[in-house]
């Protein structure tokens, strides 16, 4: 059996380097750095347990009285909580969009 060549090598090294690069900045990878960074920002931004205490007290009462709850408590936060829930949501959405069209397996009929 043939030696791999040191230009064999370099090459598929850099094959590799390109390819991981490439899955690193892909559209999901990005979609997953923005969600998790803006979990993080909302964890120094506000008070999660308090806001889960807050929501195990009410969602008790049915499903009124969470939906006021969730309106109240996002229309009452900082801006910045805010956008940052904003972006998170955004980002959710989108990974969701991403896994069910990569879970899609059927194809429609050409008309």
């Amino acid at each position: 059996m043939a030696e791999i060549s040191k230009i064999e090598r370099q090459v598929m090294a850099s094959v590799g380097v390109i390819y991981t690069a490439r899955k690193l900045v892909s559209r999901t990878a990005i979609e997953i750095y923005v969600l998790a960074a803006s979990a993080l920002a909302l964890w120094q931004l506000v008070w999660v347990h308090k806001v889960f205490d807050n929501f195990f007290a009410v969602e008790k009462n049915g499903i009124g009285s969470t939906l006021n709850y969730v309106a109240t408590a996002v229309g009452h936060t900082n801006p910045a909580v805010q956008l940052t829930l904003f972006i998170a949501a955004a980002a959710f959405v989108m990974l969701m969009v991403d896994m069910a069209k990569s879970t899609d397996h059927s194809h429609p009929f050409a008309a």
